[in-house]
């Protein structure tokens, strides 16, 4: 077995980017940036008003109070998306509504609940209770971003947000990492299919849909390659059949320990695989296997629920992001108090299920429960996962503990 540190570092060392593609802005979502982007042009492209109200010189309305208001002739009426032709004279004041450019000649405007209107037979004026300052409830021309500014870098992953921060940039087309194809093959004579008789000796197929939930997250294509057999010439044909569906990585789940019937890593070495990769110290996931077919990375994964999810989680998790030229390959990671008490097996890093409670700005953990690696319900419970180093044997209750956060709900 090798430490978990060496065969993440032999993994992440392995991989290689695929490249890029252009898309339009509408469909970049969840794609990683390939290329680092910079305004062509001052957003907003004008100062304009930030809210409804009366854009007019501070100098009109200073000392302005409802005991003794400023009172302003009204000369036009501006709404967003207009521009007024008027320019502002001493005692005046412009109606304009948020967004709308700031008319020539005024320094500020005061909100509409400051003011109040007055129609005479000279006319229309506003009260003004209140004194502006420069520039008060206005939003100055480049005040979000400035023409040349860097908005952007390469390897950042794109979310609503930076859609819209494309859209105000006039930014419609761009370069993006290509969208990767993973396969997913599982193994095992006793799993069924979705929708079949479910008979004695036999368990539902989980894991195709677990993995396939793990890479729609990371941003890739799920490519469901199906269940092979109990027997070489299944599990071969089945690899074989994946390779030549065009992915751009392969994971298959079961068949990687060391009984009779794990033959996923004797057929991957037949095929001719670089393994580089077999049995790592921890816990769950130690029949991890990681080499190439044919170019292709390959990950052969253990079958138990929790271990494969555990092993995307903390090794192929990273590898795709790698593949796909993201900038952050890991989880957020935090140190949380272990509220309970813990022993382990000494020379195996651990990744346990935690559930998160925030108390006076301060985590603490707590076990989700049973930690087998069978038991899926300890995964649905958790917030994160706590990482216990291999030199440790015991966690006592109170001591500090590192965890990979899974959640943004903190």
């Amino acid at each position: 077995m090798i430490k978990c540190e060496k065969a993440l570092s032999i993994v992440i060392n392995s991989i290689k980017g695929l490249g890029s593609e252009g898309v339009d802005v509408s469909s970049s979502l969840h794609r990683i940036l390939a290329q680092d982007i910079y305004a062509q042009c001052d957003v907003p492209p004008f100062n304009n008003s930030a809210m409804d109200g009366y854009a007019l010189k501070s100098t009109d309305v200073k000392g302005a109070s409802y005991r003794f208001p400023a009172i302003l002739k009204v000369i036009d009426d501006v709404r967003a998306g207009y521009v007024s032709k008027k320019r502002l004279k001493k005692k005046q004041a412009m109606r304009v509504m948020t967004g709308a450019p700031i008319p020539s000649g005024t320094d500020s405007v005061v909100m509409v609940e400051f003011t109040q209107r007055l129609k005479t037979g000279e006319g229309e004026f506003v009260k003004v209770f209140k004194t502006t300052e420069d520039e008060e409830n206005i939003r100055l021309k480049g005040e979000d971003v400035k023409k040349g500014q860097g908005v952007l870098t390469k390897g950042s992953l794109i979310r609503p947000q930076e859609m819209g921060m494309l859209a105000s940039m006039g930014i419609n087309r761009l370069e993006v990492a290509k969208k990767l194809r993973i396969g997913i093959l599982v193994t095992g004579d006793e799993l069924v299919k979705m929708g079949q008789r479910l008979s004695r000796g036999k368990i539902r197929n989980s894991n195709t849909y677990s993995l396939t939930g793990q890479v729609l997250a990371v941003g890739a294509t799920p490519v469901n390659l199906g269940i092979a057999r109990d027997n070489k010439a299944a599990v071969r044909q089945k690899i074989i059949n994946g390779i030549n569906k065009n992915i751009d990585l392969f994971l298959v789940s079961g068949g990687v320990s060391m009984g009779d019937y794990d033959l996923v890593k004797d057929v991957l070495a037949e095929l001719g695989s670089e393994i580089k990769i077999w049995r790592v110290a921890i816990r769950p996931g130690k029949p991890l296997v990681f080499g190439y077919i044919k170019g292709i990375p390959v990950f052969g994964l253990p079958g138990n629920p929790v271990s494969s999810m555990v092993v995307f989680e903390e090794f192929v998790r990273p590898a795709i992001l790698k593949m796909s030229g993201a900038g952050t390959l890991f989880r957020p990671v935090a140190t949380a108090i272990f509220a309970q008490s813990f022993k382990k097996t000494k020379g195996l890093k651990y990744f346990v299920r935690v559930r998160i409670e925030n108390k006076n700005n301060k985590f603490y953990a707590y076990l989700t429960g049973p930690q087998g690696s069978g038991i899926l319900k300890s995964l649905v419970l958790a917030d994160a996962i706590m990482v216990v180093p291999e030199e440790i044997s015991e966690l006592k209750k109170g001591q500090r503990v590192c965890i990979q956060l899974l959640t943004d709900r903190f």
